[in-house]
């Protein structure tokens, strides 16, 4: 049996021998399963509706928390209402007015809080209120008396509770709009004295539970009030079928702002039939998959194995050093795109592997000629330059002198294939060398200036970088010493880096020029080509694309120069003390 026809056999059993169990077992047990949906919905539907209902409540709570809220100095907005709680010392209008806009500025902005709240109301026994509302329904009327109405009273009763006014339009208010009110008595919270009388008065829509009523046809949300029977919202209009002689499913409790309650009625009957279309179109929906799994197992047992085996043949058939990518499959974004992308991937990366070893194994016998090369001419160049030393102390000719010496440690220096490091003293060393025999060579008519304090010199820099620079601003910058007369070197740090600047006071360069030389250092670097020497190994270029070469990117030269102004060409390297590696 082929790989394809067990896939087949595993997809189509493992697809539809389930799916026919299930079908079967749903069927048998569909009213069971419709009832206990209906449990649930009816249970979800009365958990997000008491929880929307208290979240809405919160607001009316959290006013009342405001007012009787103390802060850490023991002020609070009771305690400025202790001025208005006796009635035989009623204060000054002055006294009115500064404590209206210290309570107006907590209660204007509970009302910007919540649109749906149309005022604050603190009525107080010496008689003042204070009076902040949106407009939406007026305030209170000057000519009202509110010490004998039955809200009043009850409110006195409660003692500390909430009264809840019915949906109307009341006759306290000027604006004549239907609302609902909440009243509780303040009291200083040690005394346990009245304080006085909050009332906020409310938009009814803030009890609208429509978004919760996700099945409004068979389902009837009431709040209404327990101790008084009012209806403050329900969710059945007056077109809507009644729900008093229907097999429903009633849920209560009281909500969190007492005596509001919350009911939830829920229509089985009418639901039931809803679910009923479930239960025929189920057994069909069985019988349609199961058909549909087992034609999809076909197909989708072809469309995975069968670039598996052409892949299997692929492999098998490689042989020699050369790999063979293959071309199939390549336009899939799948895995088996991947597998067949990343097979060819692996690929290039084994032929570019041994393409490599056999080109490094050809760069290290190019070093290694080099190296020989160097090192058999280095040892005639250094007996002639010491005879030609010799030569000039004998007939005491001290300029040769001078400049066979230093030559000869110039080339010393070159040609040490110890390390690629050396301290920043060593490349001073080689720089001074080359100074010395080119000063005598222009009749000294520059100088070299270096600051560079002891501990910045034992840093470790790359091997040859600062002499070519050196020679760079000799050349171009000084002009042969036709243009200005020093050079400066000067080296600082910072945590991470080391700066070293080669300066100097000669011609400089025009903007065309300098833009065309840094445009040649941001080039990315490369190596020559094996066996080549590079004609322009003294040229920035150069020693730019060998610092970045082992440093990194981020490392190398940046130039500054203007007409007339001299050059300056600093090093960015990393920092590096005395036998420590390069950073990466």
């Amino acid at each position: 049996m082929n790989l394809r026809t067990k896939v087949f056999l595993i997809f189509s059993s493992l697809a539809t021998i389930p799916l026919l169990i299930l079908t079967l077992f749903s069927y048998q047990r569909y009213e069971q399963v419709t009832y206990q949906r209906m449990d649930e919905y009816s249970s979800r539907m009365f958990e997000n509706a008491v929880t929307d209902a208290n979240l809405t409540l919160s607001s009316i709570t959290d006013i009342s928390l405001a007012f009787n809220f103390y802060y850490k100095d023991g002020s609070s907005m009771v305690e400025e209402l202790k001025k208005y709680s006796d009635k035989d010392h009623v204060p000054g209008a002055y006294s009115y007015y500064e404590s209206s806009k210290i309570l107006g500025r907590t209660c204007q902005s509970l009302l910007l809080a919540d649109s749906r709240i149309y005022g604050i109301y603190l009525l107080t026994p010496s008689g003042y209120v204070f009076d902040y509302s949106n407009n939406h329904n007026g305030t209170i009327l000057n000519e009202y008396s509110f010490e004998q109405d039955p809200w009043y009273q009850e409110t006195l009763r409660l003692d500390g509770g909430y009264y809840v006014s019915r949906v109307e339009d009341h006759a306290i208010f000027s604006g004549k709009q239907s609302s609902v009110f909440f009243s509780q008595c303040l009291k200083d919270v040690y005394s346990h004295k009245l304080m006085g009388i909050l009332l906020i008065d409310c938009n009814p829509s803030m009890f609208d539970l429509t978004s919760v009523n996700t099945m409004p046809d068979v389902t009837m949300i009431t709040i209404d009030n327990e101790d008084t029977g009012d209806v403050l919202y329900t969710s059945l209009e007056e077109e809507d079928p009644d729900f008093s002689g229907k097999k429903a499913h009633v849920s209560q409790t009281g909500l969190n702002l007492s005596p509001l309650r919350l009911s939830v009625t829920v229509d089985y009957a009418s639901l039931f039939q809803e679910f009923n279309v479930t239960g025929v179109l189920l057994v069909l929906i069985g019988v349609v998959c199961i058909v549909g799994l087992i034609i999809g197992s076909y197909l989708i047992s072809g469309y995975i194995v069968k670039p598996i085996g052409h892949l299997s043949r692929k492999m098998a058939s490689q042989t020699g050093h050369t790999l063979i990518k293959s071309t199939r499959y390549l336009d899939r974004t799948d895995e088996i795109g991947t597998l067949y992308n990343e097979y060819n991937a692996m690929v290039e990366s084994l032929n570019a592997a041994v393409k490599q070893d056999y080109q490094d194994k050809l760069v290290i016998l190019d070093a290694q000629m080099k190296s020989l090369e160097a090192r058999i001419n280095s040892h005639f160049l250094f007996n002639t330059l010491e005879a030609i030393n010799s030569m000039a102390e004998i007939d005491e000719n001290e300029d040769i002198a001078t400049m066979s010496l230093a030559l000869g440690n110039m080339f010393r220096y070159t040609l040490k294939t110890q390390s690629e490091l050396v301290t920043v003293a060593d490349e001073l060393n080689h720089v001074k060398d080359y100074v010395s025999i080119q000063q005598i060579r222009f009749d000294h008519k520059f100088r070299l200036d270096v600051d560079m304090d002891p501990p910045f010199r034992t840093l470790r820099v790359l091997k040859l970088i600062l002499q070519p620079l050196v020679e760079n601003a000799l050349y171009h910058g000084l002009n042969y010493c036709t243009y200005g007369d020093t050079i400066t070197l000067t080296g600082r740090t910072d945590e991470r880096y080391i700066y070293i600047d080669v300066k100097d006071n000669g011609q400089g360069m025009d903007e065309e020029t300098l833009h065309t030389l840094q445009q040649s250092l941001n080039e990315e670097a490369s190596f020559t080509e094996l066996g080549h020497r590079n004609k322009q190994s003294i040229g920035l270029k150069n020693i730019h694309s060998r610092i970045e070469l082992y440093y990194g990117r981020g490392y190398g030269l940046t130039v500054k120069s203007e007409k007339g102004s001299g050059t300056t060409i600093r090093i960015r390297l990393p920092l590096l003390l005395e036998n420590s590696s390069p950073e990466g």
